[in-house]
């Protein structure tokens, strides 16, 4: 993803509006919000504040040795409900790109991916926000670029189902970098340099694989999914789909999950896998009939969310799959999911 294709000099599209001369301040204070730890390493969405499971989920942040749990996000009240399903840090440690849900569009009495996830930018030091995208962008995923001053996203695009999108952190020079109205293109993560990124690409078969995006015209494969076609009901993937890349940080392999069953409720059995970016080399790090969330690989190893019928965790594992450690512990009708290492 070269200079050229992730910072364009014209503006393709103005997602704060390009014709009004006077606007509301995109960045007033609406909801609280405190700043990480000096000793934070990573951050996470959960709802483990709540009293009862099933309530929506803040934004915490927690140590890689499991102490110090501290929520950052406060949108919940007496007269609000909201879910920040997650959030993907700037290099400054202090604002994130997050994916929210305000509205219970489709009165189910819950705030799910259903409902439409918007796109803000947050300050959780200055507790101030602003909105780029509203909720009927169904922003699947997020991610800052360590240069920080692009985010790449997923959201609806051609035909109704996701395309890849880069913009500016205040929202302009939007621009739709994969436009295919057939194919899904989703959760990208930018690689450490700030020019490439992987994302989850879904055809029409239904099966998820990694891709690599250099450019609009340069998008390679990098896994071609396991074995199985079975449905998982609720989602866009069928058995064998690989999910939600990242990249080690060195820049030379991806970390991914595979889905290897379609029971366990609704949630799935996943595995969390590593390759290098020409697809050889692959390996299973963590198995078992568990759900695994999106994996995240930072300096001190990969992280992700497991949840059995025992309990919902936090963990960390080494490359290689080893020196394994649970960080947080719910129980298993509460929420851990879409773990960040902060920079």
């Amino acid at each position: 993803m070269t200079a050229r294709h992730l910072r364009p000099a014209i503006v393709a599209a103005a997602l704060l509006g390009a014709c009004n001369t006077t606007y509301d301040n995109p960045f007033a204070n609406s909801n609280p919000t405190v700043a990480p730890r000096a000793d934070a390493t990573i951050v996470y969405a959960s709802n483990g504040y709540a009293a009862r499971p099933g309530s929506p989920d803040e934004i915490f942040a927690v140590g890689d040795g499991g102490a110090g749990v501290t929520r950052l996000t406060f949108c919940n009240n007496d007269t609000r409900r909201c879910s920040s399903i997650e959030a993907a840090p700037a290099p400054d440690r202090f604002r994130v790109a997050l994916r929210r849900v305000d509205t219970d569009s489709n009165k189910d009495g819950q705030l799910t991916a259903t409902d439409g996830e918007a796109l803000l930018v947050v300050d959780l030091a200055r507790s101030v926000e602003g909105g780029l995208l509203q909720s009927n962008a169904k922003v699947s995923g997020i991610d800052w670029s360590p240069t920080g001053d692009v985010l790449v996203y997923s959201a609806a695009g051609e035909g109704g189902i996701e395309d890849l999108y880069r913009a500016d952190p205040n929202g302009q020079n939007t621009r739709n970098l994969t436009s295919t109205n057939t194919v899904r293109e989703r959760r990208p993560r930018i690689d450490p340099s700030g020019s490439a990124a992987l994302f989850e690409r879904i055809d029409v078969d239904g099966k998820g694989q990694i891709w690599l995006f250099s450019s609009t015209g340069a998008q390679v494969r990098v896994t071609t999914g396991g074995d199985g076609s079975a449905a998982l009901a609720g989602t866009p993937y069928v058995v064998g789909s690989d999910a939600d890349p990242d990249y080690s940080p060195d820049g030379r392999s991806v970390v991914f999950r595979r889905l290897t069953g379609s029971g366990n409720g609704a949630l799935g059995t996943w595995d969390i896998m590593t390759a290098r970016l020409d697809g050889t080399g692959l390996t299973t790090l963590v198995t078992g009939a568990a759900f695994r969330g999106a994996p995240d690989w930072g300096p001190k190893g990969i992280v992700f969310p497991e949840v059995d019928s025992t309990s919902a965790r936090l963990v960390l594992v080494q490359g290689d799959g080893s020196g394994r450690q649970v960080l947080v512990t719910l129980g298993s009708s509460f929420d851990i999911s879409y773990p960040r290492w902060l920079p």
